[in-house]
């Protein structure tokens, strides 16, 4: 990893820019839902947050081929910037004091439009500056990166705040300053490929149609069917997380535990970028599945009863997730067609994103319901199992190669 690191002037550059847009953008995901369920103590208030974080990505499947033609760079441009504005006026203005939720609500829709487009116009470029047998690699310093910086952020967050009430708009002026940052690194970058000018081009719709016909076709299309189930359970979970971890831990602990899942986002990618192209993928996208459940459950059951248990389970918890959605991205960047990767992405984000929303809502209404949330993360834990069992079943997948071979 370092060698690419060395030599790969331009990841270099896309890396410096994705530490402070992944902070900025990190910053804001983690406590967003936190910051609405302390406020507001509304579950259902929770549930349409994350309702709304996943419900921009429904369209998806239409950004693909706007992506796919246009400068990837510029949209990065453009999407920092508005993530940036919004939370800046979040941040540097009293609106949230007159507007309250609603305030909320519009800042999370706008910043989940932006970062999806961010993250379609990332996924595309990637691939355009770093060779196959390195993507892999690219992906994990990525990872590496993000997660290293938003442990020392939540760190210095834990150190600074101690046991004093969470002022959000401090943390998310914090947010603020990170795209700022980004914002400016964003034009150090550059995009290898010639612009192509697309007003009004008629091969939109075949663009599209494309891109699903090669979902369908290839392996990718169990790998969806895969990731549709798996994101259906952990944005119901997600929703009950606040509550969950408040419940047992307290608001400073819910700090802590979520260092403790950056501590393992860190260690999956350096293991997964080292070791990743050496496992057939079929069987290392089964057994992550397999153990991410298992884990799931255990840090569930463990966390009630133990504190430092629980960090344990929660950082084994988060190295395979994080494992397993390194791989499952890099396949999706290495095996389309370079000039196809965003609308093959998208396309699969936008059904992702439909039971995704679903699963958020849900998971709101369940923590309404339910005596024990924890009941909701042993049925993701459970649903994880099931998935690695079933997909390992398909052909395709268990004859998938190595990634390095493909």
């Amino acid at each position: 990893m370092l060698i690419l690191l060395k030599n790969n002037k331009m990841f270099r550059k896309l890396l410096a820019y994705q530490i402070f847009s992944g902070l900025g953008g990190g910053v804001f995901s983690l406590f967003m839902l936190l910051s609405i369920h302390m406020i507001y103590e509304n579950p259902i208030y929770t549930g349409i947050a994350g309702f709304l974080m996943a419900a921009p990505h429904i369209i998806a499947f239409a950004m693909g081929p706007i992506v796919d033609r246009r400068n990837k760079v510029s949209i990065l441009r453009i999407t920092t910037f508005l993530e940036f504005a919004v939370l800046a006026l979040l941040s540097f203005t009293l609106l949230q004091e007159t507007f309250g939720i609603i305030l909320l609500f519009a800042v999370v829709t706008v910043f989940s439009f932006s970062a999806l487009f961010e993250g379609s116009a990332r996924t595309a470029y990637l691939p355009q500056i770093v060779i196959g047998d390195e993507l892999m690699q690219a992906n994990a310093l990525l990872q590496i990166s993000s997660f290293g910086g938003g442990l020392l952020v939540a760190t210095g967050l834990f150190l600074v705040l101690g046991n004093t009430t969470l002022d959000f708009r401090f943390i998310y002026g914090i947010s603020t300053v990170f795209l700022a940052i980004a914002l400016v690194f964003s034009f150090t970058i550059a995009d290898p490929s010639t612009p192509t000018k697309t007003t009004a081009k008629p091969g939109y719709m075949q663009d599209l149609l494309a891109g699903g016909k090669f979902i369908r076709q290839s392996v990718l299309l169990f790998i969806t069917v895969a990731t549709v189930a798996k994101m259906f359970s952990v944005e119901m979970s997600n929703v009950n997380r606040p509550a969950f971890l408040e419940y047992h831990v307290g608001a400073q602990g819910y700090i802590i535990f979520a260092m403790a899942g950056l501590l393992g986002g860190i260690l999956a990618s350096a293991i997964i970028g080292t070791l990743g192209n050496k496992i057939s993928i079929g069987w290392l996208i089964c057994g992550l599945f397999v153990m991410a459940g298992g884990m799931r459950i255990v840090s569930t059951l463990v966390i009630p009863v133990s504190y430092w248990y629980g960090l344990g389970t929660t950082v084994l918890y988060a190295i395979l997730g994080t494992a397993l959605s390194t791989v499952k991205s890099t396949l999706f960047q290495k095996t389309p067609p370079k000039d196809m990767v965003a609308r093959v992405n998208t396309i699969q984000t936008t059904f992702v994103a439909i039971f995704a929303t679903i699963g958020a809502l849900f998971g709101g209404f369940l923590g309404n319901v339910v005596a024990d949330v924890g009941q909701v993360f042993i049925y993701q834990g459970i649903v994880y199992v099931v998935i690695g069992l079933m997909i390992i079943l398909v052909s395709s997948i268990r004859k998938l190669p190595k990634m390095n071979e493909i």
